[in-house]
């Protein structure tokens, strides 16, 4: 791995732990293994770093939904594997990246709400049209408002104040919060893959 990535890589497991706030050049620079003069000969500020970064986070995140979308077998398919994989991220992220990166760093949290529509509510919104489709999803949902909901419930899982992380554990959040909301939009047919899938899931 060449010293810029590493410098990236090491940057995004900090802000990931610790937030953005607590951590220093120098910090990124001990854990790298190499001089702060050379952090600084390939990031002119932690501010680019954190810009970088999370636009390698939401990258990351976009080329995984997408291939979700394509590789599952059906909507409720896609759901879980959504959730899992929102769930496997939660478990190593500290939710207070998330709070200050919008307190301190307006420009980079545009980004995030950006994604957050373009990517987020989008895929939200075709995954319910799919599970209509497919027979899945009830055909009464109106799609602007049940997309909408179920942004605000991920927004939700990730909100310090909503959910404490000293009294919940976010990835049994995000669990909890996806049962509900797919058991809450599905057919007779999609309540019985529904309950395959949670049985899968418990057995794993």
């Amino acid at each position: 791995m060449v010293a810029r990535e590493r410098i990236l890589d090491v940057a995004l497991k900090l802000f990931r732990i610790y937030g953005v706030k607590g951590v220093t050049m120098f910090d990124i620079a001990r854990d790298c293994g190499m001089s702060k003069k050379t952090v600084y000969e390939h990031f002119s500020d932690k501010q680019s770093l954190i810009d970088l970064g999370m636009q390698q986070l939401l990258n990351t995140h976009s080329a995984y939904f997408q291939e979700t979308h394509t590789a599952a077998e059906n909507a409720i398919d896609e759901l879980v594997r959504s959730m899992k994989y929102i769930t496997n991220m939660a478990r190593s992220f500290n939710p207070v990246m998330l709070f200050e990166i919008q307190k301190y760093h307006p420009d980079t949290w545009k980004n995030i709400e950006n994604f957050q529509r373009d990517c987020i509510l989008y895929g939200i919104t075709e995954n319910l049209k799919r599970g209509m489709s497919e027979g899945l999803y009830r055909q009464n949902l109106d799609l602007n408002v049940i997309s909408r909901m179920r942004q605000l419930q991920l927004d939700a899982a990730f909100d310090q104040l909503q959910y404490p992380p000293d009294q919940f554990d976010m990835s049994a959040v995000m669990e909890q919060i996806t049962a509900h909301f797919i058991l809450g939009i599905a057919t007779i047919k999609g309540h019985k893959l529904v309950n395959q899938y949670l049985q899968i899931k418990e057995e794993e």
